[in-house]
């Protein structure tokens, strides 16, 4: 599977993860993107029967696309090619009785209507920014974002959980780091992390209440995008950096995080990339909502 797949397959499953409210711009970059860089779709050559179901009586059908073998394997076996999405996209005009698109039918599908698939050829694809309730181990990304201590060689909360998750070999990576300061931000493989390729691990402020505090927790952000830009991570998905046990206020800590991410995105305009804020709490999920409709 392609890099440009892989991202697609990630956005349509953050798209799920994030439910009702969940926005379309993250999927639109991606297929906006494929459309010009030439992201390859897998085609079925032979119409099977459960394709065949899809269709209605009165002969108006969609088109199945798959990103990988393994959306394939999830319907009956059947013979496949390799298509540029632009090329599927300029050609559907043509095709009278098409309806449009449907990706990865037999999982987590997503359905581009004609209308749709015309829009998306001339989209202006921009970063986007979503809050996500929940863990920084859901999301499928390119990178995850640590919240570590400044050892770098595990501790509790969500530091705990992706060591646990990452298996042994990462703790042996992390120790050739020498650590990591306040504030700046180091990358290590995700090892058994199956849904992310990278880990940026970051280190967080202990609240004081002091100017610093901010300057801290802001550079967090920044450094971690920093190594997303340099690892060529297209998506990252962070945690609520210091709001646990090192007592930054919820509020003031959303406002931070989503000007700082903001402002690295405006400094870095044309970019292209998806960046997730997860909250593991309500009341961290609650403050960014605080912060938006405020």
């Amino acid at each position: 599977m392609s890099d440009r797949a892989k991202e697609l397959e990630r956005a349509i499953f953050n798209w799920y993860l994030e439910g009702d409210n969940a926005a379309p711009e993250p999927i639109f970059n991606v297929i906006a993107d494929g459309y010009e860089y030439d992201l390859q779709m897998i085609v079925p050559i032979e119409t099977s029967d459960e394709m065949i179901k899809m269709m209605g009586d009165d002969g108006k059908y969609f088109i199945p696309l798959f990103t990988s073998k393994d959306e394939v394997d999830k319907g009956e076996p059947t013979s496949t090619i390799n298509q540029p999405i632009k090329v599927l996209f300029d050609a559907l005009e043509n095709w009278i009785d098409c309806l449009g698109f449907m990706i990865n039918p037999w999982g987590q599908k997503l359905v581009l209507e004609k209308s749709t698939v015309q829009m998306l050829k001339s989209y202006e694809r921009r970063a986007h920014i979503s809050i996500i309730r929940g863990s920084v181990l859901e999301p499928h990304v390119s990178a995850i974002v640590n919240a570590a201590n400044n050892s770098l060689l595990g501790g509790g909360g969500v530091d705990g959980a992706i060591h646990r998750a990452a298996g042994p070999e990462l703790l042996a990576e992390c120790r050739t780091l020498n650590g990591c300061e306040t504030g700046a931000a180091k990358s290590t493989k995700a090892y058994n992390i199956t849904t992310a390729d990278d880990i940026i691990h970051t280190v967080g402020p202990v609240y004081s209440g002091k100017p610093t505090d901010r300057v801290q927790l802001s550079s967090c952000y920044t450094s971690s995008l920093d190594e997303s830009f340099e690892n060529g991570n297209d998506s990252v998905a962070f945690p609520c950096i210091s709001t646990g046990v090192y007592g930054y206020p919820l509020d003031e800590a959303a406002h931070v995080a989503l000007t700082s991410i903001a402002n690295w995105l405006d400094d870095h305009y044309g970019i292209l990339k998806n960046v997730y804020i997860c909250c593991f709490r309500d009341e961290e999920y609650e403050a960014y909502m605080r912060l938006i409709k405020g």
